[in-house]
């Protein structure tokens, strides 16, 4: 894991002393901390157990066969499906607009399953979970990532992988700080 590192902006001292990490691997994530105050920002991945992983498939293989939406943000059941040559299927929700194939929803389940025998053989989470730039850590959907604040959001709307997002906020008044060698910045109005 590289850390591509600068210095921004705290949003609790006021002062550029933010070291923010960027991390590429294993999904793209971000960890801040406050050289000055201590305040803090990162991500928390989800732990996955074996009844998840058979929740997570279970849901999956719903969205597979056009029983649901593939949006779990609609969830509905008004689903039609537009075309089915073999085993390959296209689908359309009819409440949220949503158009997805039976081939994307099995590379997803393929690559649950793929992720839940790495655990089994002794490899650790955080090993197997690796996404690019939107992706899905766990399926590998391209659901885009969310900011809040510094750290970086993922929810699966498909799978329901998601982390938490973390502050820390320090139990230090800002104005008794002395850091000379992180500047302060300036006032606005």
């Amino acid at each position: 894991m590289v850390c591509i590192t600068h210095l921004e902006l705290c949003p609790y001292c006021k002062r550029i002393a933010l070291r923010v990490c960027e991390y590429e691997e294993p999904y793209p994530r971000v960890e801040a901390e406050c050289q000055c105050c201590g305040y803090k920002a990162y991500d928390v991945p989800m732990r996955l157990t074996q009844e998840d992983f058979r929740s997570i498939l279970d849901k999956l293989g719903r969205k597979l066969i056009g029983e649901v939406c593939i949006d779990d943000r609609c969830g509905s059941t008004k689903v039609i499906r537009l075309i089915k040559e073999g085993s390959y299927a296209e689908y359309r929700c009819l409440e949220c607009g949503s158009e997805w194939n039976s081939d994307e929803v099995q590379k997803a389940i393929d690559r649950v399953k793929k992720v839940q025998g790495g655990l089994r053989n002794g490899n650790r989470l955080m090993e197997l979970l690796k996404a690019g730039e939107g992706e899905c850590p766990l399926c590998g959907w391209d659901i885009g990532h969310m900011h809040v604040g510094y750290a970086v959001s993922i929810e699966c709307f498909v799978c329901g992988y998601h982390t938490d997002t973390r502050e820390v906020l320090p139990q230090v008044d800002p104005s008794s700080l002395e850091c000379p060698e992180y500047e302060r910045s300036e006032e606005t109005g």
